[in-house]
């Protein structure tokens, strides 16, 4: 059984504007860019600034800091609105939106681990996911509770079982926060091990595409967003493209 993973070529392009057909996704390292706390702090509101500092670990304050912040900056370059000025909105199941008019549609996704994150922006509304390839995970009841007979067949026939668990359980969790869903008992029903859905049951009626890739050999992610014809493009993140956004 064969699963569709393309891969996505990255790129060092500092062109950020998103045009028509054209998804981003930026990649940061969040201890890398932790001497950019106080000034990303600073472009918070104040519900954002009172969720940063009720975390008690400092290394979550800062992921989220940081995070949120070039969150941020990025869509100030796509909507030409300072920082400060974004506003955000939540469905009912809180998946955050841009609270902007309808000419500057635009949508926007956010995942982390392991001290990674990934942004994703474009026209059209998508999801992405990223998750740490921990070969040590144990996860067998996880998979028997959540996939499928056919996903469960899929892992345990692939060569790295534990890296074939985490290429469709990033996909299931891009394909939800796409749908601005949660994890439920549905779980099983939201497809994987193809790259083009169409979703069942409660889940909106959209014909969606997932494409997985790896940010490196233990980092696994995917993306999920209409499946008409769209461009990605990764592109890094460093203390001098947060410089150049400030």
């Amino acid at each position: 059984m064969s699963v569709n993973c393309s891969s996505i070529e990255l790129s060092v392009s500092t062109a950020d504007e998103i045009r028509n057909g054209c998804i981003k996704i930026w990649h940061g390292v969040t201890e890398s860019l932790s001497d950019f706390y106080h000034p990303l702090f600073a472009l918070l509101n104040t519900e954002e600034q009172d969720a940063a500092v009720c975390y008690h670990r400092e290394a979550d304050k800062i992921r989220y800091v940081i995070q949120h912040g070039v969150l941020r900056l990025l869509l100030s370059r796509q909507l030409n609105l300072s920082a400060v000025e974004i506003t955000f909105r939540v469905n009912q199941n809180g998946k955050p939106y841009l609270r902007v008019a309808k000419e500057h549609t635009l949508f926007f996704n956010l995942s982390n681990s392991a001290g990674h994150f990934l942004i994703a922006i474009g026209d059209v509304d998508l999801g992405v996911d990223l998750e740490k390839i921990d070969p040590a995970f144990e996860w067998q009841d996880i998979a028997a509770r959540y996939f499928c007979a056919a996903e469960l067949d899929y892992i345990n026939k692939a060569p790295n079982p534990t890296e074939a668990f985490f290429l469709l359980w990033t996909r299931k969790e891009a394909l939800l926060k796409a749908c601005g869903m949660g994890i439920d008992d549905n779980l099983p029903g939201v497809p994987a091990l193809d790259g083009l859905h169409h979703l069942p049951g409660n889940y909106p009626e959209k014909s969606l595409q997932t494409r997985s890739f790896t940010i490196s050999p233990n980092l696994m992610a995917g993306i999920t967003y209409p499946s008409t014809g769209r461009s990605l493009t990764l592109v890094r993140i460093d203390t001098a493209y947060v410089e150049a956004l400030l």
